[in-house]
């Protein structure tokens, strides 16, 4: 079953990054890419269509008809009988599989799309359809970064939601994923005071708006979890 509270916190994102308005298209775009990185991370679906129009706007997402996909001569009966939302793999018409043949774009009829930095928007580089900034990859970001810009656009917005279900799916994430050495690292980069600074000041940890795994950890779990209890103890500084 898909971890919907993954899928709703980076659409929450997308759309206060869109609203913010600091960083430029193709800042935008690195952090999308790094939102919808982190997401594919858990166990989650594809929820790009609910904010394809902002995705479009900051070139993360690129848009052709289908006819313009580079394999569509080759495979043109293929492509004329899409009729709903489709993957297309690497190669077209073969069976997907993640290391050989996998999923390069999408068809929403009558449009064709592709994400920057995913195989299909290379073969649109290659071809010298996309240049200049198109034709540049998104960046890697460091998560703790890409959480800190995204509770920087919360804070200007006031939105105390957004800012506690992140400070909770950050701690979530590191608790689950890292090792002891790595979380102590973590606690040294400059990004995360700046996190914790948004939090006390906007008091998130007063409100517990997540939900399934993004609910905040009960006290007894964060009394016998020396990480857990450093991490959500931050109101007691």
């Amino acid at each position: 079953m898909s971890m919907h509270e993954f899928e709703d916190l980076v659409e929450m994102s997308v759309n206060c990054l869109d609203q913010a308005g600091e960083h430029g298209s193709f800042e935008q775009r690195s952090l999308f890419w790094n939102l919808y990185q982190f997401q594919e991370s858990w166990d989650t679906g594809f929820t790009h269509l609910r904010v394809i129009d902002t995705l479009l706007k900051h070139r993360f997402v690129y848009q052709f008809n289908i006819e313009q996909h580079p394999e569509y001569s080759a495979h043109k009966a293929f492509f004329d009988s899409i009729q709903d939302f489709t993957f297309v793999n690497l190669h077209p018409e073969e069976k997907w599989h993640s290391q050989t043949n996998p999923a390069a774009g999408y068809v929403k009829p009558p449009h064709l799309f592709c994400d920057a930095g995913s195989l299909l928007w290379q073969r649109f580089v290659d071809l010298g359809v996309l240049t200049g900034n198109e034709a540049l990859p998104p960046a890697a970001i460091d998560i703790v970064d890409m959480v800190k810009e995204v509770m920087i656009a919360a804070a200007a917005q006031n939105d105390r939601e957004l800012i506690s279900i992140w400070y909770t799916a950050l701690g979530v994430h590191l608790w689950s994923t890292c090792s002891e050495e790595e979380q102590e690292d973590v606690k040294k980069k400059p990004s995360l005071e700046v996190i914790r600074a948004i939090v006390q000041e906007k008091k998130a940890l007063e409100i517990d708006p997540g939900y399934g795994f993004l609910v905040q950890p009960t006290p007894d779990l964060i009394e016998e979890d020396p990480f857990l209890s450093e991490w959500f103890q931050i109101s007691e500084e």
